[in-house]
């Protein structure tokens, strides 16, 4: 099964310059605008934590780690795949 990815539609105030510099190296790679700069900011910000399923569970042993975490409930963790994902490491 194919995973829609929803996107958010923001607006950007830049120079100019940064602008049409941009919009060139885009061309020169035949992206659209978007896409190369999308693919700049991912690789700016790091790696991508891998998503799980709708099935995914965390270890009992994951969960206790929020008695530990004042600000983190079991639900909470459970809850939040990427916190699950981290706290597994």
């Amino acid at each position: 099964m194919e995973t829609v990815r929803v996107k958010v539609q923001t607006g950007l105030r830049l120079q100019p310059e940064l602008y049409n510099r941009l919009k060139m190296n885009a061309k020169k790679q035949r992206r659209s605008f978007n896409n190369y700069v999308e693919a700049i900011l991912e690789a700016a910000v790091g790696i991508e934590y891998p998503t799980f399923g709708k099935d995914f569970n965390a270890s009992e042993e994951i969960l206790s780690l929020g008695d530990t975490l004042p600000h983190y409930t079991k639900e909470e963790i459970a809850s939040d795949e990427r916190l699950a994902y981290l706290l597994s490491k």
